[in-house]
């Protein structure tokens, strides 16, 4: 047993070294940092306290940046559950009939992000847009901050959809197909077997791939980047993205180290809010 665990401890030194350079390192940094005045050149110069979580707080543009990513969430988060679902639902049974749909299905997966989001700026660009003169209609996609809020949603959902049909399919064909098949000579029709048998038997999986698509939601912002750059009238501006501006863009450390350990606390909240909900599916199941 021993010299498992020292083979074991062996084979991921290299990923516990890596995980140590290029990510608790500059987290440890960024905590320390976000508690103290830090200069241009990013060098401590002294103890800020909470002043640069309360200078955060009082910037419009990031409760701005917070308002506009709950609202993305609430578009998102229904809109993706429920197509993956119903996805999946649809082709939870392998039959020959169901290849074409599944490599549909899984097909924004073979697509980048950059690709994926340059194709969505063309398909919605100005008034006269592809899809505009496909449908013989004059919107204003992504010059109205109410549309294009549901374009980026529209995007959201095709960069999560590949990998949540795949997980959730697959938790659909791992069904103890026995189960199934007492249910059907006991007299359960399909409708009756989807819904009291098989949608109880993938909750968890659909409870982490909303909680991944939570996590998404929350973190966007290369999209934001590549198809609105926040506007218009940074309407669309979210919290990661302001975070690229204040970071990158105007070199502002205390807003970025204590954005960095905002998300560092939502991480944590969200790991173990994940955890718990596991369990309890389950314990339930």
């Amino acid at each position: 047993m021993k010299r498992n665990n020292s083979k074991a401890c062996i084979l991921l030194m290299p990923s516990i070294i890596l995980a140590a350079l290029f990510s608790f390192f500059p987290l440890a940094k960024s905590l320390i940092g976000s508690f103290c005045t830090i200069s241009q050149q990013g060098k401590i110069i002294g103890f800020a306290g909470l002043d640069n979580f309360i200078s955060l707080f009082s910037d419009k543009a990031f409760i701005n940046s917070v308002g506009h990513t709950m609202l993305f969430m609430l578009v998102f988060l229904p809109l993706n559950t429920f197509l993956v679902s119903a996805a999946a639902v649809l082709t939870r049974h392998k039959t020959k009939h169901t290849a074409i749909p599944e490599y549909i299905f899984l097909m924004p997966m073979a697509i980048s992000l950059a690709s994926l989001s340059l194709i969505f700026r063309e398909i919605f660009r100005g008034r006269i847009s592809i899809i505009n003169r496909m449908l013989s209609i004059d919107v204003p996609w992504l010059e109205s901050p109410g549309y294009a809020l549901i374009v980026l949603s529209f995007l959201g959902v095709f960069l999560d959809f590949g990998i949540d049909y795949a997980l959730l399919l697959s938790s659909f064909r791992n069904i103890d197909r026995s189960i199934i098949e007492a249910a059907e000579i006991d007299g359960a029709g399909s409708f009756r077997t989807l819904v009291s048998i098989e949608l109880p038997a993938v909750r968890p999986m659909l409870s982490i791939i909303v909680f991944l698509a939570l996590k998404d939601a929350i973190m966007i912002s290369a999209p934001v980047m590549i198809l609105t750059a926040g506007g218009p009238f940074r309407s669309t501006e979210t919290i990661m993205y302001y975070y690229y501006l204040e970071a990158f863009r105007s070199g502002n450390h205390g807003a970025e180290t204590s954005i960095t350990t905002l998300m560092a606390l939502f991480s944590l909240l969200f790991m173990l809010t994940l955890l718990k909900r596991r369990r309890y599916d389950e314990n339930s199941f």
